[in-house]
């Protein structure tokens, strides 16, 4: 099946205790890709991600295709009007076909309905992929630290 008809007969919602060992497993798999290895202590949001991401105006989603998990993503509180997307993450099978597109998307209709105004993110310096993605997506740069880079969308 075609990464197209995946997007047609996906579904993204809240996750929920039956998904949550494998959105853990997704996005440990994509750090894992990115970095070489993985340290879970540098990860202690995705110990228990239910209760991590059950605080108000912070939600995590996953986006489930033949009863699996193929994507996660998560928006978080950051400030007033403000809030976080993190824990983006698609299968490597699933990339390149919009999933991850649509899973922003939804992020960002979430954090608006939840009265966020704008939206801030970050990855690394030398993820030129997800640099190029969020570029694509209107974000915009707002600062380098380190190995980080940091983005911003006003969402009104």
């Amino acid at each position: 099946m075609d990464v197209a008809e995946v997007c047609k007969k996906m579904k993204i919602q809240q996750i929920t205790e039956p998904f949550e060992n494998e959105a853990r497993a997704v996005v440990l798999k994509g750090l894992e890709e990115r970095f070489g290895f993985i340290d879970p202590s540098y990860n202690p949001d995705l110990k228990d991600i239910l209760s991590s991401y059950s605080r108000e105006k912070t939600m995590f989603f996953v986006c489930v295709f033949d009863n699996a998990v193929i994507s996660t993503g998560a928006v978080s509180y950051e400030a007033p009007g403000v809030g976080r997307i993190e824990r983006m993450s698609v299968l490597k099978k699933y990339r390149r076909g919009g999933i991850a597109k649509v899973m922003l998307q939804h992020l960002e209709s979430w954090a608006q309905q939840e009265g966020y105004e704008k939206v801030v993110l970050e990855t690394n310096k030398s993820w030129t992929s997800a640099i190029e993605f969020y570029k694509k997506q209107q974000y915009e740069f707002y600062l380098a630290e380190g190995e980080r880079i940091h983005f911003s969308k006003h969402l009104v």
